[in-house]
């Protein structure tokens, strides 16, 4: 990223040693405690950069229908939203905050749910996820925040992380209730799925992410145009309207908006009769991402244990 590379230059131009300042009165100031504050201020530069630098190295470890962005108040707090694809909560939006502390790395992170999720791993009361299994002693240098993304997806389809003594039950009720009435639980499951759609649009103050409801003309111009398109696949068709889209607002600050006498909001409309330029390609730049299945979870060849099956 290129603020990253600003950002050391910045670093290394301002640890240099500074000289001895006066304070309005002419009296010099104490040159330790100029070289404490100093080293103080780097140290938080640094944890910063640190931060910075892993959130953007994560990328190969998010986990698929995962979004995940640094709060605009602190770097130390990421806001993520999961989008669960399969399972008992299919359909779900489950909100969540990932929160490192001062001391991090040399402390592992907290994970907590900002939606309401009925599950053994979740605390009911605080929303707290269960990282004690996944981190049973935190490796500072080995061990990193952005390993509990893929940990909190799995929680999700696993059924080791819904039955297995070895990890600690954050919510015993819901642990005894998948044990001895699967049926019942599945009911909570699918309901706590459906409740997660009612608070969507409730965003978290500071959060950079933001659900904000989209003119829905756009949105059903752009669901028939990629499924009139019959030359490809429909996962390859929204591959390619994905690559482009991105592509053409990747360097634009655009808020979307429907436009009611409010002319700074931007509709955003997808012209299927625009020029072939204007418009995204219709083969894909790179192939489509393959359908999540047991196999390219568990890895070609691997048969999944009796505490691996997903639902």
């Amino acid at each position: 990223m290129d603020q990253l590379k600003k950002f050391n230059t910045w670093l290394k131009e301002h640890s240099k040693q500074e000289p001895v300042r006066s304070d309005p009165k002419g009296k010099e100031e104490d040159p330790f405690l100029l070289e404490e504050d100093q080293d103080e201020e780097i140290g938080g530069l640094l944890q910063q950069y640190g931060v910075l630098l892993e959130y953007e190295r994560m990328q190969d470890l998010l986990p698929s229908g995962m979004y995940v962005l640094p709060c605009f108040d602190s770097v130390l707090t990421w806001q993520g939203a999961l989008f669960v694809r399969q399972g008992l909560y299919k359909g779900a939006v489950f909100k969540f905050r990932l929160v490192l502390p001062e001391e991090y790395p040399d402390q592992g992170p907290d994970l907590y749910f900002t939606s309401d999720v009925f599950h053994p791993m979740v605390d009911p009361k605080t929303g707290q996820v269960e990282l004690g299994s996944l981190f049973p002693e935190w490796r500072p240098g080995r061990d990193f925040a952005a390993f509990a993304l893929p940990h909190l997806h799995r929680a999700f389809l696993r059924r080791e992380y819904f039955a297995s003594s070895s990890r600690p039950a954050l919510n015993p009720e819901a642990r005894q209730l998948f044990i001895s009435d699967p049926t019942a639980f599945a009911e909570r499951a699918r309901s706590c799925a459906k409740t997660s759609l009612l608070h969507v649009y409730d965003n978290a103050s500071g959060s950079a992410l933001q659900f904000t409801k989209g003119p829905m003309e756009a949105h059903d111009t752009i669901i028939e145009h990629l499924k009139a398109d019959t030359s490809s696949s429909l996962e390859e068709r929204k591959t390619a309207f994905i690559d482009w889209f991105c592509d053409h607002y990747a360097h634009k600050r655009t808020r979307v908006g429907v436009a009611q006498g409010d002319a700074e909001a931007e509709t955003i409309l997808f012209d299927a009769k625009a020029q072939p330029k204007a418009g995204y390609p219709k083969a894909p730049v790179k192939a489509a991402p393959p359908i999540l299945s047991r196999s390219s979870i568990l890895g070609a060849g691997n048969t999944p244990s009796a505490d691996e099956e997903f639902f």
